[in-house]
């Protein structure tokens, strides 16, 4: 049976991951594209199929809503996360005027997902477990 991730897990490490990726882009973490990602990952988790209509209403509540009663039960699957995140990050980058997701937009998808396995992960770690780079060239497309 594959391992189960619990939606706390997951919008800890997609919230890790686009953190992460801001420092190291030396970005505010509040910038749109990682806010709108957030969005749109967590969006998708709940609705795979949901519009962009939906991810926006989800974006403009002032508060988020109470986490779901099963927030802390596992349901995810790892393949299932890094669908979500990976759409969630492409349908951002499409509606914030990015044709197609660039370096920045990738490295929040390997970093979420590293962080989903290991959450005591740094940039090193992502960078070792994902890209066959030194950390200063992997920094440089960010």
């Amino acid at each position: 049976m594959p391992l189960l991730y619990t939606r706390a897990q997951i919008r800890d490490a997609l919230t890790n991951g686009l953190t992460m990726a801001a420092d190291e882009a030396h970005l505010s973490s509040s910038a749109a594209r990682f806010t709108w990602a957030r969005t749109a990952a967590m969006t998708l988790l709940e609705k795979p199929g949901a519009a962009w209509a939906e991810v926006k209403s989800e974006h403009g509540k002032a508060t988020p809503d109470e986490p779901p009663a099963d927030d802390d039960t596992p349901r995810f699957t790892r393949d299932e996360i890094s669908q979500v995140v990976s759409n969630g990050v492409d349908l951002a980058a499409e509606h914030n005027g990015r044709a197609i997701p660039d370096d920045l937009d990738n490295f929040v998808v390997n970093a979420a997902l590293t962080l989903l396995d290991n959450p005591e992960a740094d940039f090193r770690q992502v960078v070792a477990e994902c890209y066959g780079e030194r950390p200063s060239v992997v920094r440089s497309w960010l």
